[in-house]
């Protein structure tokens, strides 16, 4: 018996919108289900690519090292190497330790020099940031004019305190007072806290680092870097900071692997190591720091000099 009343026609009304509502809900739920499942295959994804990009970055390290470890005055200077594994191409860069600047014992007109001309910062800046690097590493609690000593560290509320010792990493950087995540990240393939000369030497030095050896002169460092590269047995080096010129070799090497991931993405493995390790040691070569691998637009590796 059908019901005709106004009454049955409410309620029917009602249940076609409840059953409406709970098709809708459960079409969201759905939704979101299919949307989270493919959320996390996404990230199983990057991180198996990543995993596989570092596996092949260590390898073309490895295959690198071979080619060092078989004639180290080949790699004076710094230089490219273009390896094949697993079928793609990767480039690593090998830069000898002494071409960076050493933290550890630049002195404060070479530091000021990196952060002005390095990282950008204005010289008041620099030579501010350069007195806290050496104030930071001296074992002495007297602060620099521009410095920082525990009484500054406290005074401006930072968790950190001056280690009166050496950097045992780059990152430690980040622990002077001042130092920021922009700045660091600028001067972090200048440096090194693996090479104890306060010199650099410029045959052997990144073009960023040439730069700061010119005092922001962008013609003199790629004069200097020109001659370098082509070759030539005297490379004129006077028109840089004379006093903080080095041109003696070095068995340490930065090692930076750039493998592509896709068309668009690279990622960055890098290792340092000494080549000439004790007699002690069974290996040809000593891996002294391996950084956590990052990534960068893939553009970047192509424009490594």
């Amino acid at each position: 018996m059908r019901c005709a009343s106004s009454p049955c026609r409410v309620q029917a009304g009602y249940a076609l919108v409840a059953v409406l509502w709970m098709v809708s809900a459960l079409m969201l739920l759905v939704s979101a289900l299919v949307f989270q499942a493919r959320t996390e295959l996404r990230t199983v994804t990057a991180v198996r690519d990543m995993a596989l990009a570092e596996a092949r970055g260590d390898a073309a390290i490895q295959m690198a090292l071979r080619f060092i470890a078989s004639d180290v005055k080949q790699f004076s200077a710094q230089r490219s190497l273009d390896v094949e594994f697993d079928g793609e191409g990767v480039r690593v860069l090998v830069t000898p330790v002494n071409g960076l600047v050493a933290i550890n014992a630049a002195p404060e007109p070479l530091l000021t020099a990196l952060f002005a001309h390095g990282a950008g910062l204005d010289p008041a800046t620099a030579q501010t940031l350069a007195q806290r690097v050496i104030d930071w590493r001296d074992p002495d609690g007297a602060a620099l004019p521009r410095g920082g000593e525990n009484p500054e560290y406290a005074a401006a509320g930072v968790p950190f305190r001056t280690r009166g010792g050496a950097f045992e990493a780059p990152e430690d950087l980040l622990q002077v007072l001042g130092m920021d995540l922009e700045t660091y990240d600028k001067i972090r393939g200048l440096i090194t806290v693996d090479g104890g000369s306060a010199r650099t030497n410029p045959l052997a030095a990144p073009f960023e680092v040439l730069l700061v050896l010119a005092q922001g002169n962008a013609a003199v460092a790629e004069r200097v870097a020109a001659a370098r590269d082509a070759g030539q047995v005297q490379v004129d080096t006077t028109t840089l900071m004379q006093e903080f010129i080095d041109q003696s070799s070095s068995s340490r090497f930065r090692l930076k692997a750039f493998v592509p991931i896709g068309a668009e993405r690279a990622i960055v493995r890098t290792v340092t190591v000494d080549a000439a390790p004790p007699p002690s040691s069974r290996l040809p070569w000593v891996v002294l720091r391996s950084e956590r691998a990052h990534g960068i637009d893939g553009s970047a590796s192509v424009a490594q000099r």
